[in-house]
């Protein structure tokens, strides 16, 4: 391979585990969006419960994944991270 594709690989792969992180927050927004509009269809505590359980299980990783990214590009600061 030449210097030219091995440049234009190592941007794929830094723009791919950009956009994953990303996606990994975009689903976790929805899918506790879609969890939460079941859980105040009907609301009792069983489904909120499950609802709230999930959001925290879910967040939790995605904002680890985000705040190891450099700051410039993180959503949530290492410190914010660490402090909540």
């Amino acid at each position: 391979m030449n210097a030219e594709t091995k440049v234009l690989l190592l941007y794929i792969r830094v723009g791919l585990a950009v956009l994953s992180a990303r996606l990994v927050l975009l689903i976790a927004l929805a899918l506790t969006f879609v969890l939460f509009c079941w859980a105040m269809y009907l609301p009792d505590y069983p489904r909120i419960a499950a609802a709230t359980i999930f959001a925290v299980l879910v967040f939790l990783p995605a904002t680890r994944i985000d705040a190891k990214m450099s700051k410039d590009r993180a959503v949530i600061s290492p410190t914010e991270a660490n402090n909540g």
